[in-house]
């Protein structure tokens, strides 16, 4: 189980951190993940040392390990794996045809010359708990095939930076968006993967996956040349923290339905001072709001209000993502929440929100006992996938309703928003400075 991590630059916070588990005997160990590497003539330093709880070393140990110390935290824990050994086998290069064209041990890399490039059958881009979304997909460059972990095929693509910026900017943001937003989106997703490297997919065969989880990557199929502008004009350019010139993750969600939210009420992790959740509300929306809405009555007095945001502004941005409801019939909850235990739902209430209202904490009280969901995608997956977890509860007849804001875990940038200061005015530079607060944009390359 990860305790709590932290840029190497700031490892000297962990000490107490550390100091802290072990006076409640929890054995802590140390990891380092990460790189430093160079880049265009600049040194790129995203590593962080790891606390982790020690288990049986299995990954059963480290969730039962993880459900047991969750109480003390008082936050989800994660899981960290590591690779013993990395499962091998013989790799046979076939023709259309059937005829054999070669093998390699465990890896093989196959290159396209000219622009022809190649096509990827079935590649899976989006998976919920019921269904797996699969298209075939065209690439140029290098592919490597290999083994991974779980001892079955990965394909990879092998691309220089910027020409993954080409094929995942339009998959992250419409093509048709203001020129501003797209360049804010180029800088946004290049700081990502710059911050992500090393950091991800450890025990994988790739540094970065193709789905939302790491970024949106679709190919040669979601270029356009409004995004591909957007990409060259802001070649090599990244986020820094002004203050000690530290690489920004620059995360992102949809729509943050008019308040973000800070980085570590989404993900446990350490805060960042460039991912403070704030209002983001057009000029005179923001005195009302100035506080933060983890008080109930204040969110909910915010959702009803719709205040002028950005996020709202844009026209082609869909207003029931902006303000939403969902409703669950009694039958429709027990079903829902079944994986619990707790047998028929009699009482579910929001225990603990983030500074955008944000849903932390859930608690649910049934026939046959109680339970805490903790986690605000948890909490989202285990009502049906909902669209934020910006929502307060409320009740018609035996009718469960949740009145809600936003598309998206609502930390970073929030991409409509972009869209809505764009069309506003506002650059791209300032559009970064209203998302990640004390960060600048900076040439890497």
């Amino acid at each position: 189980p990860l305790l709590d991590d932290a840029p190497l630059a700031e490892r000297e916070r962990l000490g107490a951190v550390r100091r802290s588990w072990e006076g409640r005997g929890v054995k802590v160990l140390s990891r380092i993940v990460g790189a430093v590497y160079g880049i265009g003539g600049r040194v790129v330093d995203n590593r962080r040392e790891l606390l982790l709880a020690a288990s049986d070393a299995s990954e059963a140990g480290a969730r039962r390990a993880a459900d047991g110390l969750r109480a003390r935290a008082g936050a989800p824990l994660a899981i960290h794996a590591e690779l013993v050994a990395r499962p091998r086998g013989t790799l046979e290069l076939r023709a259309a045809g059937g005829a054999p064209l070669g093998e390699a041990d465990g890896a093989l890399w196959v290159e396209v010359d000219g622009d022809a490039g190649f096509v990827v059958e079935g590649v899976e881009h989006q998976r919920t708990s019921t269904a797996r979304a699969r298209e075939d997909r065209a690439y140029r460059g290098r592919l490597y095939v290999t083994i991974d972990a779980r001892g079955t095929l990965a394909a990879v693509h092998g691309v220089a930076l910027e020409e993954l910026l080409r094929g995942l900017v339009p998959s992250e943001m419409p093509s048709s968006s203001h020129v501003e937003a797209l360049k804010a989106q180029a800088v946004t997703a290049r700081s990502n993967v710059l911050a992500q490297i090393g950091t991800r997919h450890l025990t994988d065969p790739f540094m970065l996956c193709a789905e939302v989880h790491c970024q949106a990557y679709r190919g040669d199929a979601a270029r356009t040349p409004r995004t591909d502008e957007a990409v060259r004009a802001t070649r090599g350019e990244a986020l820094f923290r002004e203050q000690d010139r530290i690489l920004v993750d620059a995360v992102y969600s949809a729509m943050c339905g008019g308040h973000g939210e800070d980085n570590d009420q989404v993900w446990g992790n350490a805060p960042s001072p460039s991912l403070r959740g704030r209002p983001d509300l057009a000029p005179g929306q923001g005195a009302r709001w100035a506080r933060a809405l983890g008080d109930e009555g204040r969110l909910r007095a915010f959702l009803a209000a719709a205040p002028d945001a950005y996020c709202r502004r844009p026209a082609a941005a869909r207003k029931d993502r902006f303000r939403w409801e969902r409703r669950f019939s009694a039958a429709e909850l027990d079903a829902a929440l079944a994986p619990l235990g707790v047998g028929a739902v009699r009482r579910l209430s929001v225990g603990a929100r983030g500074v955008s209202g944000r849903a932390r904490v859930l608690d649910v009280e049934g026939a046959d006992g109680r339970a805490e969901v903790v986690g605000e995608l948890r909490i989202r997956r285990l009502l049906g996938n909902l669209p934020s977890a910006m929502f307060v509860l409320d009740r018609d007849g035996s009718a469960t309703v949740l009145h809600g804001g936003g598309w998206g875990h609502g930390a970073g940038m929030c991409q409509w928003g972009a869209v809505g200061r764009a069309e506003a005015g506002q650059g791209y530079r300032e559009i970064l400075r209203a998302y990640f607060s004390g960060a600048e944009v900076a040439r890497v390359y």
